[in-house]
C-alpha cells in the first residue's frame, strides 16, 4: 500500500486532521482486506487437509481389516501347530504336520495372513504446511493420537512379522525327525509366534476403532 503526501500544504489543523484520518482509514481497510485474504487461504488450506486427512485414513482402515480378517484363522494354525509339535513322536503326528509345514503341499502357516500398509504422505503434509495450527486443538488431539497409534503398530509388526517368518521355516524341521531340543526350539518360536499374533489383533482392533471415530468426529 502507497501513501501520499497532500498535494497542496497543510495549513490548519483541521486539515491535518482529515488528512490523517484518510491516512487511518485507508491503512485500516488494507489490513482488513490483507486479513481477510489470509483467513480466505487458511481455510482453503484447512478444508483441503481434512479431505486428504480422512482418505488416507480410510485407506488405513481398510489395510487393517484386511489384517484382522485373516488373524482368527492364523491363531487356529498356530494353536493347532504347537499341539502337533507337542506330540510328534504320536502316531499319524507327522502326517497331521504335513499340511502346515510342507511347502510342496501347500502348506504354510502364514496362508492367508496379511501385513498393514499404512500411508503417512497426508498428515506429514499437514505438519509441514503448518495446516494443523489453523484447526481446533481438539481435532488436532485427534489425528496426532491416532497416527501416534498407528506409528506403535507398525513398530510392533515389524518385530512381530519376523518371529512369524521365523517360526514357519523353523517349524518345517518337524518334519525331518527332530530331535527333542529341535522340536523344543520349534514349540518355543511358534509360542513365540503366537504370541505376537494377540498384541498384533489387540493393536489392530484399537486402530480400527480409532480410525472410526476419527472419521465420524470429522467436521
Amino acid at each position: 500500500m502507497e501513501i501520499h503526501a497532500p498535494h497542496h500544504p497543510v495549513l490548519t489543523v483541521k486539515e491535518a486532521l482529515v488528512h490523517l484520518a484518510i491516512i487511518t482509514t485507508g491503512i485500516l481497510i488494507a489490513l482488513s482486506l490483507e486479513g481477510a485474504l489470509e483467513w480466505s487461504h487458511h481455510r482453503e488450506l484447512v478444508g483441503e487437509t481434512r479431505v486428504r486427512l480422512q482418505d488416507e485414513i480410510r485407506g488405513n482402515q481398510e489395510s487393517v481389516q484386511i489384517v484382522l480378517k485373516g488373524l482368527a484363522p492364523a491363531r487356529m494354525r498356530f494353536t493347532r501347530a504347537i499341539d502337533l509339535a507337542s506330540r510328534m513322536s504320536s502316531p499319524g503326528a507327522l502326517e497331521e504336520a504335513e499340511p502346515l509345514f510342507n511347502p510342496v503341499r501347500g502348506g504354510s502357516l502364514l496362508s492367508g495372513m496379511s501385513f498393514a500398509f499404512f500411508n503417512t504422505a497426508a498428515y506429514t503434509t499437514a505438519e509441514v504446511t503448518g495446516a494443523f495450527g489453523f484447526m481446533d486443538y481438539s481435532e488436532t488431539v485427534r489425528y496426532a493420537d491416532t497416527y501416534d497409534l498407528q506409528a506403535l503398530y507398525v513398530r510392533m509388526q515389524d518385530g512381530i512379522e519376523k518371529d512369524l517368518f521365523a517360526a514357519a521355516t523353523l517349524g518345517s524341521s518337524l518334519l525331518t525327525k527332530p530331535t527333542p531340543t529341535e522340536i523344543e526350539d520349534v514349540k518355543r518360536q511358534l509360542r513365540l509366534a503366537l504370541g505376537g499374533l494377540a498384541i498384533i489383533e489387540n493393536l489392530a482392533n484399537d486402530l480400527n476403532e480409532r480410525y472410526s471415530r476419527v472419521l465420524k468426529d470429522a467436521p
